[in-house]
């Protein structure tokens, strides 16, 4: 049964205090806010929680004294947020986002589950091949998925150069295969069949599993308080890490689709939002004149860097370009930037510099939010959201890098968040009093997807992308690509 409507919400409210715990129990918020602590009577987890031997009476008022908290509790938390510049943002944004995630929630999305299993049996023929091509380049047969295993084979036996030590010996994750590509070919074989086995064994093969059988499609849990953020996380199942631009993923979209006859998918998602917030706070002028022209970011980046007009800057430097602004963006350093390009750190140092003389704004941002978090030991969003850097006065140099980092990027991405879920509210909110047909169905990154009526996709494109785009206002226009198709694939292009 679908709610109608929340007054007050404690977990939401004490989230936005202090977004660092991820768990928000009624007995912990008690005991740390009212200095109350509740009896418990529970034992386990989810379905396979049970409630202890006590009498009747004694659990009435076991539960009595947790009803009788939640007044008081959200008495003291109304106040603190109210205290903390928070309400508005409780308030206008996560609140009413309660009512869109349990919508969501309900309505779930169609899968063609006979096309994943198709592919799942595909890929496994796949993963077969690489699995004998791996035995024989390492000489023979071993557990690939034992990291001490594979560790004698990769540098014992075949003598590649390890990049990173770990406590237990020379690593073999995915970021340090990738570092040793080019050493021997069982490498590039090892990095397709992770990356093969991964995609069959957490969305092939599981999605089928998923469908509701009363329904027939898959009904995903929005998690709103799981990432500091803000983004809403999803589980049962997490799709915030389907490939984005290749075939596989591709194909796991494909399997996506509109669950009625004479219906599309519709999906709208925000161009380069973060960088636009970029440009908002920065108020640099250059980022800001890119977007308002319209432009390719990333080529007008690279014309200002490399000196090239914006038409003729070459793919490679458009390519890299883009990994410097999405880099500073999430506060990527030289050595990451470094990494992620291929190329030194005294190079990526000089890319960074020469970035820098173009936005001069954007260092100037950079170095006042990491100063301000450090005397204030939190950052904020454009609509109030703190994100509270306990790192930063740590003794471990790592560990202060670290929370720079967080400084950095919370602003932005935390500022995206809350827009994107402002838009969220505005779009499911409008298309209801509008009576429309069309219902939104998921949501992963800066994407939303909707089913829509076929007769209908021209007027929902509009609406859609109208409501999105004006969801906040910034200095710089707020850009949404809204396309159609028969499933998540097609409209993606």
């Amino acid at each position: 049964m679908k709610p109608d409507g929340f007054a007050f919400d404690t977990q939401i409210a004490a989230y936005l205090l202090d977004p660092a715990p991820g768990k928000y129990e009624l007995g912990d918020l008690s005991t740390r806010y009212l200095n109350r602590d509740l009896p418990l009577v529970t034992q386990g987890d989810g379905d396979g929680q049970m409630t202890l031997g006590v009498e009747e009476t004694s659990a009435a008022e076991v539960a009595s004294a947790h009803a009788a908290a939640l007044l008081p509790l959200a008495d003291r938390l109304e106040s603190d947020l109210d205290r903390l510049g928070m309400t508005e943002l409780f308030r206008t944004v996560e609140m009413p986002l309660v009512d869109v995630l349990v919508d969501l929630e309900l309505t779930g999305v169609a899968i063609d589950a006979d096309l994943l299993r198709a592919q799942s049996a595909e890929l496994g023929k796949r993963v077969a091949e690489l699995e004998q091509e791996i035995y024989v380049l390492g000489g023979g047969p071993f557990n690939l998925n034992s990291p001490p295993q594979l560790r004698t084979i990769l540098y014992d036996k075949l003598g590649l150069k390890p990049t990173r030590r770990t406590k237990t010996g020379f690593s073999t994750d995915a970021a340090t295969l990738e570092s040793l590509r080019g050493q021997h070919d069982i490498v590039e074989a090892l990095l397709e069949y992770r990356e093969l086995s991964k995609l069959q064994a957490t969305y092939l093969d599981p999605l089928p599993r998923l469908v509701d059988p009363k329904t027939g499609r898959v009904h995903a849990t929005f998690k709103q308080t799981a990432v500091a953020t803000g983004r809403i996380a999803t589980e049962s199942p997490n799709l915030q890490n389907i490939p984005v631009r290749s075939e596989l993923g591709r194909q796991i979209r494909r399997a996506f689709i509109a669950g009625f006859p004479d219906h599309v998918l519709l999906v709208a998602d925000y161009s380069q939002i973060e960088l636009r917030v970029l440009a908002h706070i920065t108020g640099d002028p250059g980022l800001r004149e890119a977007f308002a022209n319209d432009e390719d970011v990333h080529a007008a980046t690279a014309a200002k860097v490399w000196g090239f007009a914006v038409e003729d800057v070459p793919r490679d430097l458009r390519a890299r370009a883009k990994a410097i602004n999405f880099g500073l963006a999430y506060g990527m350093n030289r050595f990451g930037l470094a990494q992620r390009l291929g190329i030194t750190p005294d190079e990526a140092q000089e890319y960074i510099d020469g970035y820098f003389r173009s936005f001069p704004m954007v260092k100037e941002f950079m170095a006042g939010v990491v100063k301000q978090a450090y005397s204030d030991g939190f950052t904020s969003t454009l609509v109030g959201r703190r994100r509270y850097i306990p790192e930063l006065e740590h003794s471990n140099p790592r560990v202060r890098a670290l929370g720079e980092r967080q400084a950095l990027n919370a602003p932005i991405q935390g500022s995206a968040a809350d827009i994107f879920k402002l838009a969220m509210v505005k779009v499911h909110n409008g298309l209801l009093e509008e009576g429309s047909k069309a219902r939104m169905v998921l949501t992963v990154h800066d994407e939303l997807l909707f089913e829509v009526p076929s007769s209908a996709q021209n007027e929902t494109v509009d609406r859609v992308r109208s409501l999105m785009e004006q969801a906040y206002p910034l200095d710089v226009p707020l850009k949404v690509d809204v396309a159609t198709g028969a499933n998540w694939a097609d409209a993606k292009g």
